[in-house]
């Protein structure tokens, strides 16, 4: 559809395309210098990559001028391969149930499960994965095979807790491309005699093969970059050990746990950035591939997507004794029943940690929340995070406050100047930067706002703030933000912009006053979208807003969240403190969850008063 145009060009419309345009090159702007920064502080190791053998041993002690981290190499590489091996199976299965087999009402509480599951904040599956998953699941199976472990952590932990981060991206992403299977394949297979197992098998599979492989690739991603989970039950051992139990480290947990105690000039930080750069380079090479994939899939003609159906490939043919023939139909008619119950299965499977998640941390959680929590500090009798919650407020509204305005106006850019040479780039960066590993965000914000790069050694930085805390968030709202207001101001009736230049107005006045009014509920939808994406966030505060015992001061000095009190009073031994930490995180979820149901609820608002509309 050709978008509609005014007449004439005001000075108005100049200054608003001005203004839009300089938004999305902010967007590359801060993209640009992510990779610029994070190059520049990594510059001194990256020029002895070789000498410090950083990838090629096993030896890290920096106090020593030791800096071999393929320890952490190894760490990332196997919680990783774990996530993928028991996440795929799983997810591609449930995918196909839901598409294939589901009833609209089991596929529709499925998939608001699922978007569920997707919106529980890492720090909560790191705490639920070290009290439930370690301590009560590996531990007494470990016991059971006379293995030494400690408490069930290490990578197979961590490996566990990433598959099920993970599951719902690669369901989610799989069934819509099983979706996009055009209905006459499916209708072709089953009118050969093939059933309903072997259509899937034969004809939906190898069609939207290059879909989910693109899916399970962006959701490798993912589980590369993942931090907090990892961080809290992978064992955070100095040492390589391959044993079935061991302990490890990963690169994103070795940057959270220490490069905060780094200064500029020392060794350790250029390694430990540089670290940070080779997580964001095989990152940013995942995400590339994967949307290469998809674009590739979808622009390929349907004519010819998926597997040619042949009788020989659906069913079995006929063998010409009837009793054979009577004989391989009943075979078939068996196997479709039994996979029928496993791909059931994988769904049920998926959608099982949720409900284990929300009980363990509502069981553990919920009777800790007394009024003292909300309005005393960790240091009072009876303890309270009320610091942390003035904090989380405050991080959230600085983040909302810089990247709504941001992000709002790129996507004017996108959706209503098509034809600006900034709006592919703009878009392409933009969705790049939502696949950035939050600690390589954290390791950003911390580059330039806590102990500026361009420090001399031994001078003092800036400290931690919640300025620092609050553009870390924003950076990560803003992708959120872009496509989905994007999104929202395309789905507006091109009619309603015609009738507004045909009664005059120029364009600024057609998208501040026609255009977004119309799309704002999604919009709305969308801010609150990207709060709950953040609201939850651990990794980037860790080193860029910290935490202190009190109610921030002002902006400038170190602020305490949520997520983060979440993280740090779960390891600690002190009971009451651990305590705090369950009704935190049971505070977390709730608000966290409180927010995605309200989008679920306005969504589905939207799409009744659409109905009514036409």
């Amino acid at each position: 559809m050709s978008q509609a145009r005014p007449a004439s060009t005001s000075i108005g419309d100049r200054v608003f395309s001005g203004l839009c345009q300089s938004s999305g090159m902010f967007v590359l702007a801060v993209a640009a210098a992510l990779v610029a920064v994070m190059t520049l502080q990594a510059w001194p190791a990256l020029k002895q990559f070789g000498e410090l053998r950083i990838l090629t041993s096993d030896n890290w002690d920096p106090d020593r001028g030791a800096y071999g981290a393929l320890l952490f190499v190894y760490g990332t590489l196997a919680t990783s391969a774990i996530a993928m091996l028991v996440a795929v199976p799983l997810g591609v299965g449930a995918a196909a149930y839901l598409s294939e087999i589901a009833s609209p009402r089991i596929r529709t509480i499925s998939s608001f499960l699922l978007e569920l599951l997707a919106a529980i904040p890492s720090v909560i599956f790191g705490f639920w994965a070290v009290e439930f998953l370690a301590k009560r699941g590996l531990a007494p199976t470990y016991d059971l095979l006379g293995l030494t472990h400690q408490s069930g952590e290490g990578i197979v932990a961590a490996g566990l807790v990433l598959a099920v981060m993970i599951l719902p991206y690669i369901t989610a992403l799989s069934f819509d491309v099983c979706q996009a299977v055009p209905r006459s394949q499916r209708e072709g297979s089953l009118s050969l005699g093939a059933t309903r197992w072997q259509t899937i098998w034969n004809v939906v599979l190898p069609y939207a093969r290059p879909g989910i492989i693109a899916a399970c690739v962006l959701a490798l991603g993912r589980a590369i970059g993942e931090t907090m989970a990892v961080t809290m039950v992978i064992g955070n051992a100095q040492h390589l050990d391959l044993s079935l139990t061991a302990t490890g480290d990963s690169i994103p947990s070795i940057i959270a746990k220490q490069l905060h105690e780094t200064t500029p000039g020392d060794p350790k930080r250029s390694v430990l950035i540089a670290l940070g750069l080779v997580l964001l380079t095989i990152t940013l090479f995942i995400n590339v591939l994967a949307r290469g994939m998809l674009m590739w899939w979808a622009s390929k003609p349907r004519a010819h997507k998926g597997k040619p159906i042949h009788v020989t490939e659906t069913t079995d043919l006929p063998p010409r004794d009837p009793r054979d023939a009577e004989a391989a139909r009943r075979r078939a008619g068996r196997r479709d029943r039994l996979m029928t119950r496993v791909l059931a299965g994988c769904q049920f499977l998926t959608v099982v940690p949720l409900f284990l998640i929300l009980g363990y941390i509502t069981y553990k959680g919920a009777g800790q929340v007394t009024a003292a929590f909300f309005t005393n500090l960790p240091n009072d009798k009876p303890p309270g995070l009320y610091h942390a919650l003035v904090g989380s407020v405050t991080l959230v509204g600085l983040a909302a406050a810089f990247a709504i305005p941001i992000g709002l106006t790129s996507a004017i850019l996108l959706s209503e100047y098509r034809n600006n040479r900034w709006v592919t780039p703009v878009r392409f960066v933009a969705e790049l930067l939502g696949g950035v590993p939050s600690i390589v965000i954290g390791v950003f914000g911390y580059a330039i706002l806590v102990y500026p790069f361009w420090l001399a050694p031994g001078e003092r930085g800036w400290g931690y703030s919640a300025w620092a805390g609050g553009f870390a968030l924003a950076v990560m709202m803003l992708p959120v933000l872009i496509r989905s207001s994007e999104e929202a101001m395309r789905l507006v009736p091109n009619s309603l912009r015609e009738a507004s230049y045909a009664l005059g107005a120029s364009r600024w006045q057609t998208v501040m006053r026609v255009v977004i009014p119309a799309a704002l509920p999604a919009i709305i939808t969308g801010v609150l979208l990207a709060v709950g994406r953040i609201a939850g966030e651990t990794a980037p505060l860790i080193l860029t807003a910290r935490g202190s015992q009190f109610v921030a001061r002002s902006l400038s000095d170190a602020t305490p969240s949520l997520p983060y009190y979440v993280y740090d009073f779960a390891k600690r031994p002190d009971e009451a403190l651990k305590n705090l930490a369950w009704a935190g995180a049971f505070i977390l979820v709730v608000v966290v969850l409180l927010l995605n149901v309200g989008v679920r609820l306005l969504a589905g608002k939207r799409v009744v008063a659409a109905a009514r509309a036409d």
